[in-house]
């Protein structure tokens, strides 16, 4: 009698977006979004409504909490060194690990912070790591929205169509 099912079963492929590059975003008519305050611009998101979209809190809590409380850190601060990041991690208990392997490298990657190395340590001890805010995020995303937006307009132009804002 021959084996039943597939002896040699393919696996899945699992050949998708890595998470460390992906963007989270929630259908803009969700609950999501509306408990941010919808898509009006002219409506506040707070940092942990921003980091949302890179650690979801709901999938990555614990990314997000720390990406939250590094980012206000580095909003409040001119520029964050060792030393504070030191005082960062011993204040909220958070684990170092986490911050320099999963979320530092995500947040840079990015563009919410941007990683720079000093021109010379202190005592010949190589060139220390500080860390600032950046605006390549929201420079990046509005690229690609006001390519899209000129694609629609232009469409809509061809077609004789009047524009609609989506609101």
């Amino acid at each position: 009698m021959p084996p039943k099912g597939n002896p040699s079963p393919k696996p899945p492929s699992s050949s998708g977006i890595p998470s460390a590059d992906s963007l989270w975003l929630p259908p803009h008519q969700g609950k999501e979004i509306k408990r941010k305050g919808g898509l009006d611009p002219n409506v506040h998101w707070a940092v942990e409504d921003v980091v949302d979209f890179i650690f979801p809190r709901r999938y990555q809590p614990t990314y997000h909490i720390v990406a939250c409380d590094f980012l206000n850190l580095v909003l409040a601060s001119k520029r964050v060194g060792k030393k504070e990041i030191s005082e960062f991690l011993q204040t909220t208990g958070h684990s170092k690990s986490t911050l320099e392997n999963k979320v530092v490298p995500k947040l840079a990657r990015f563009g919410l912070i941007k990683r720079e190395r000093l021109a010379m340590g202190t005592m010949g001890r190589g060139r220390p790591l500080v860390v600032s805010e950046s605006l390549t995020f929201s420079n990046y995303l509005s690229r690609i929205a006001g390519a899209w937006n000129v694609n629609v307009v232009t469409a809509r132009k061809k077609k004789g169509v009047e524009a609609d804002d989506g609101f």
